[in-house]
């Protein structure tokens, strides 16, 4: 039912005024958001707010520490198609599609995307580069969650969430297919449809097949209707989407959930520390008292 599809780039409809821009020297664009650079770690400190993160730089990792990134998708945006290409009207700007985190150019790949909350965008992110890996975040309450167009992805225990689509998979061109996309250990729940694309009479024969699992443990599926096998927490039969998308060891149970901010843990480590600082100083007072009350009497001088 589902195969690739041309997507002529709706993520390119973003308005930069109100997109943060990650620039190809490193530095963050406005520099006034709750994110910190450490080298190629861009760590949130805070929630975000922006119409989405556009990255200029390859190999950086963007670190949410738990935190979200919130979009302006109001669960009303209806007028671009995926799959129609660019020759769509736009009449308003409450019409543009937005997009969670997309790579400028074909060459910003090897990305890294984790701990990180995205909700209320078109299209959480737009993996239309190579070697990106997406791992321990949330893609919830959008048109999208990750639509995937690249090849060499892996997405990995993400937990993707009342969305339209949870992932859609897409093309750079006629010519081109993605291959080798390993999704493995992620949580689908309640999306309209899990996974989504063209909807083709015929199958692409020459599409690459794509993995859905690690060879042992595949995902969650809120609508999988199989059984446990004993106690492994994998289902008896797979999870069958198309002939080119099958899941063969669907996960019963699932422990991944929206990642959590970490400023409470930050919090315990400091307190942790100055709790390590006060029984230092004070087992030096200790020390200081024993070595005085064992101090020879000093003599009388005549």
């Amino acid at each position: 039912m589902f195969s690739t599809l041309w997507l002529a780039g709706p993520a390119r409809s973003q308005t930069q005024e109100q997109v943060i821009t990650i620039l190809t020297d490193g530095s963050l664009s406005p520099s006034s958001e709750p994110i910190q650079r450490n080298g190629n770690t861009y760590l949130f400190t805070g929630d975000v707010y922006a119409r989405g993160i556009s990255i200029e730089r390859a190999g950086i990792t963007i670190d949410g520490a738990g935190h979200t990134l919130m979009g302006p998708y109001n669960g009303t945006q209806s007028l671009w198609i995926i799959g129609n290409g660019p020759n769509q009207t736009v009449t308003n700007d409450s019409e543009l599609w937005s997009t969670g985190i997309d790579a400028v150019t074909n060459d910003i790949g090897n990305l890294t995307i984790q701990n990180l909350n995205v909700k209320n965008f078109s299209i959480g992110i737009y993996l239309w580069t190579s070697g990106n890996t997406i791992t321990g975040n949330a893609f919830a309450d959008g048109i999208v969650g990750i639509l995937v167009s690249g090849a060499d992805n892996t997405i990995t225990s993400n937990y993707i969430a009342d969305n339209k689509n949870g992932v859609f998979f897409g093309s750079n061109g006629p010519s081109y297919l993605p291959a080798n996309i390993k999704i493995y250990e992620n949580r689908f729940v309640n999306n309209t449809r899990q996974l989504s694309g063209c909807v083709c009479v015929d199958y692409n024969t020459t599409e690459g097949k794509h993995y859905w699992d690690n060879g042992t443990v595949g995902n969650f599926w809120s609508d999988y209707n199989g059984t446990e096998i004993g106690h492994t927490g994998i289902g008896s039969n797979p999870y069958v989407i198309d002939p080119l998308n099958l899941d063969r060891y669907p996960l019963t149970t699932s422990s991944v959930t929206p990642p959590t901010p970490t400023a409470d843990l930050h919090l315990e480590f400091a307190l942790a520390v100055v709790a390590i600082a006060l029984v230092a100083v004070a087992a030096a007072v200790v020390l200081r008292r024993r070595r005085k009350r064992q101090a020879p009497n000093t003599p009388d001088i005549l």
